[in-house]
């Protein structure tokens, strides 16, 4: 568990830097990242927190980031919602992610929302999933 808690920090690093540069397309709309929030937290049955955006995240496109760090090994999952600027952004940071995140972690990406999810018991990856692909 402690591996995967220290795959999420590298992811969150990965999505900060590899953002950089993106634009923001004008009209460019989608989920709010409470929405994405609200939803994955049912989806995987726990809390997410908001983790900090350092300032040259926000303005490279890191837009909000959420995760269970602190209760992962309680709820037996660990979770990152990522929420960038773009759809751009999300294809460029998508390979910087899964290569930061271990093996038997899961990317999933729609639109601007990453999530990074691995199971230590129950396994609730299906759900998550659907829950971001109908963002």
């Amino acid at each position: 568990m402690f591996r995967s808690i220290t795959s999420m920090l590298a992811a969150t690093a990965a999505v900060s830097l590899a953002a950089c540069g993106s634009g923001d397309p004008a009209g460019s709309s989608g989920v709010t990242p409470e929405a994405a929030k609200t939803r994955i937290e049912r989806a995987a049955h726990l809390q997410l927190a908001a983790e900090a955006v350092p300032a040259a995240a926000r303005e490279q496109g890191l837009r909000a980031s959420y995760s269970n760090t602190a209760t992962a090994v309680k709820d037996k999952q660990v979770v990152g919602l990522f929420v960038v600027k773009s759809a751009a952004v999300a294809d460029r940071v998508s390979e910087s992610v899964r290569s930061s995140a271990p093996k038997s972690a899961r990317l999933i990406v729609n639109g601007k929302v990453l999530v990074v999810y691995a199971a230590a018991g129950s396994d609730r990856g299906a759900a998550v999933e659907r829950a971001v692909k109908q963002l």
